[in-house]
């Protein structure tokens, strides 16, 4: 099809308690993004609806509203028993008269609960008036727990014409999730976090495509992101277009004027189309799980094993992938996830390298694993993972492997692990000041603007360390941040699939504003050199 047409549910607008100085805020370049990544219309909320009060925001957005027609309004609401909020019958009316098209609840930041003597005066005229009410998963910390979700069931049984959408549900929450969505027709769910491998697919052949709805988390998150997931979706082109936008216009009442396809280059001129990009890809950053599995550290990976993650890789056009299956990673068992890897390879040669996984906690002799996989079997990858292991990584134990791997011209995908940021940075300096010759990643660098400047300061002192980019939060803006400071050059793509599916991670890249040759060298360019230089 020529293109799906977007309609994004889940926009915040204006200022906000806390806002990085690099972090975009204003209406004017939210909307500039949407007109460069193709998105038609956006359902917005003000962020001091939120951070200070939610009146004080709501009456905010009104200006803001009032710059262009792609914008419909939704207000932060509050129960009305305290006093410092209006009765529902007035919300309504004034909702109304300001052609507000959704409500959106904080019960987190807005201390209240979702028990019924709380809410079922607001949610039933909610539900009289037809207006949706917005639940926001980052309210319960993304992993909503189980009481979180019986108030949740709770309400949508309470109030079952009540339309009510879920935003920035963090992957990893489907059993909590499907369960719920089985029962209740009336639960809408937005995507931004929701990133769970081939999410799209397995949710459609379950539950069809009707309660599922594009959300990009602007200004926070990237909409490329959000809309490659649904671009490259192997679903048919109806509920494509249901997700995209028809959904959420039938929930509202309105349809956005028509946007435009996004042809700034061939990269994003195939990916808003679905279409697999022509430009090298290298994926420096995937994980696998054993063939015909779905599990890994107690998350579903649906579709994560080599055969279908190689047949969804070649739809996007990701022509190689470094590969550290998750039982070696976080399910404890190296040995398992290095002949993981090995039959992986093995299996698809021009597709898929590998790194090695050693814990010397379970008596693994550094020395001996390190020459038997690299040397023997020839793996370019060094994995060491401070989060299973507990090791720092500039230890003495580690020092054969790493002594081999500068002999070898390797490269090591270096996760912080849950280390303090200057520990992790500490370990880097050492390690790339000591092995001048290995590629080091630093992992996940693109997670927040915070880290992107502090492991950029890292970066710049080391020719052979790049940031891999990676995460969930797919930051609005980072690309273009690290492009800048550190150099195209030393930006490396990658998507921790099938922890997560690949698509967000690629529609990141795909739409950031760059010039064309910066995004191949990220995309592919980079990690060839790389691995082109190593010594087996």
């Amino acid at each position: 099809m020529e293109g799906l047409q977007f309609f994004d549910c889940n926009v915040q607008v204006g200022r906000m308690g806390y806002k990085h100085p690099l972090q975009m805020w204003r209406t004017e370049d939210i909307l500039a993004e949407m007109e460069r990544t193709g998105i038609a219309g956006a359902l917005v909320y003000h962020g001091l609806s939120k951070t200070h009060a939610p009146m004080y925001g709501n009456r905010l957005l009104e200006q803001e509203l009032a710059k262009s027609p792609r914008l419909f309004g939704c207000w932060a609401v509050l129960p009305e028993h305290v006093g410092d909020f209006m009765s529902p019958d007035e919300l309504i009316s004034e909702m109304q008269l300001h052609h507000i098209k959704a409500a959106k609840i904080f019960q987190g930041s807005h201390a209240f609960n979702l028990d019924s003597w709380t809410t079922e005066r607001l949610c039933s005229a909610l539900s009289q008036a037809q207006i949706p009410l917005i639940m926001d998963a980052q309210e319960a910390n993304y992993m909503m727990n189980e009481y979180e979700w019986e108030r949740v069931a709770g309400l949508l049984q309470r109030h079952p014409d009540l339309r009510v959408i879920l935003h920035n549900l963090a992957w990893g929450q489907e059993r909590r999730l499907f369960p719920i969505l089985d029962r209740f027709a009336n639960l809408y769910v937005e995507m931004s976090t929701l990133q769970a491998n081939e999410f799209i697919e397995y949710t459609y052949q379950r539950f069809g495509a009707d309660q599922l709805l594009f959300g990009s988390g602007m200004p926070f998150k990237s909409p490329g992101a959000g809309r490659a997931f649904i671009d490259y979706a192997r679903i048919p082109d109806e509920a494509k277009m249901k997700i995209a936008g028809g959904n959420l216009s039938a929930l509202l009442g309105v349809k956005p004027p028509a946007a435009a396809m996004p042809e700034q280059d061939e990269i994003t001129a195939r990916a808003s189309r679905g279409l697999p990009i022509l430009v090298p890809v290298l994926d420096s950053h995937t994980h696998i799980i054993e063939d015909h599995a779905g599990t890994g550290s107690g998350w579903p990976m649906i579709g994560g094993d080599i055969d279908p993650m190689v047949e969804l890789y070649r739809s996007i056009g990701i022509s190689k992938m470094s590969v550290a299956p998750w039982v070696g990673v976080n399910g404890g068992d190296t040995a398992a996830g290095n002949q993981i890897a090995e039959l992986a390879r093995d299996r698809y040669p021009d597709e898929v390298e590998a790194y090695v996984r050693i814990d010397p906690n379970y008596g693994e002799d550094v020395e001996t694993e390190a020459r038997k996989w690299h040397l023997q079997k020839r793996f370019k990858g060094m994995k060491p993972y401070y989060f299973n292991e507990r090791i720092p990584y500039t230890a003495k134990l580690y020092e054969p492997w790493w002594k081999l791997g500068n002999s070898l011209r390797l490269y090591a995908l270096v996760d912080p692990g849950q280390q303090s940021d200057e520990d992790y940075m500490d370990q880097i300096d050492t390690l790339a000041s000591l092995y001048p010759e290995i590629s080091i990643f630093m992992d996940h660098g693109g997670r927040s603007f915070d880290i992107a400047v502090k492991y950029a300061e890292v970066a710049k002192r080391h020719p052979h360390v790049s940031i891999q980019l990676t995460y969930t939060s797919v930051t609005l803006g980072v690309i273009e941040y690290l492009t800048a400071e550190v150099g195209a050059e030393k930006v490396l793509f990658g998507t921790d699939s099938s922890m997560r599916d690949p698509r967000p991670q690629v529609g990141w890249l795909a739409y950031a504003n760059l010039p064309l040759e910066d995004k191949k060298l990220i995309f592919g360019g980079n990690f060839q050199k790389i691995l082109s230089r190593s010594g087996l």
